[in-house]
């Protein structure tokens, strides 16, 4: 479910991209704006800020799953909707090589662990329902279920990505004309 939220969202974040011109210039405007203090700071800071907001989010995804899932599901889809957006503009402009080398080195560890922790988000929120509709369920175990999932399998994922995004994107990215 997760990740077809994700992906299902990446598609609409493309196609908004491809149907609305002007919405998609302003809106990556808007990114670069709000995340423009980054450029020129050290790789170092960099890796730490995108750590800590991305380990901050998975987090969030599980702690506020019993929340009928809200959290998760607004985690995949605004991620999935911003990826979708930002791919096309950046294939669009720079081609499907320097897209799939700015995306591909820390993605492949940064997207499993954002689907995993929207997937227990997820799940914490589908048991609330159950609670609720009478069902006897441990909503506190699938909570603790949850963070066991982020602290073996998310954050250590997210540790790397961020590494990786700081130190070898980059690099790779540059290898691209």
């Amino acid at each position: 479910m997760s990740a077809a939220l994700f992906l299902g969202s990446m598609v609409a974040g493309w196609l908004v991209g491809l149907l609305s011109p002007e919405f998609t210039e302003g809106f990556v405007e808007g990114l670069g704006e709000g995340f423009g203090w980054l450029r020129g700071q050290p790789r170092y800071v960099l890796t730490m800020v995108i750590l800590i907001n991305n380990a901050g989010k998975c987090l969030g995804a599980v702690l506020l799953g019993p929340l009928f899932g809200l959290a998760p599901l607004g985690l995949s889809v605004v991620n999935g909707f911003v990826l979708g957006l930002v791919a096309f503009v950046v294939g669009s402009e720079r081609g499907v090589t320097f897209l799939a080398a700015s995306l591909l080195p820390h993605g492949v560890f940064e997207v499993p662990a954002l689907l995993v922790s929207v997937a227990a988000g997820l799940w914490e929120g589908w048991l609330m329902v159950k609670k609720l509709s009478g069902e006897p369920v441990s909503l506190l175990g699938a909570l603790r279920d949850g963070l066991r999932l982020y602290f073996r399998v998310a954050l250590p994922l997210l540790v790397v990505a961020a590494f990786v995004e700081g130190y070898v994107t980059p690099e790779v990215m540059r290898l691209v004309p």
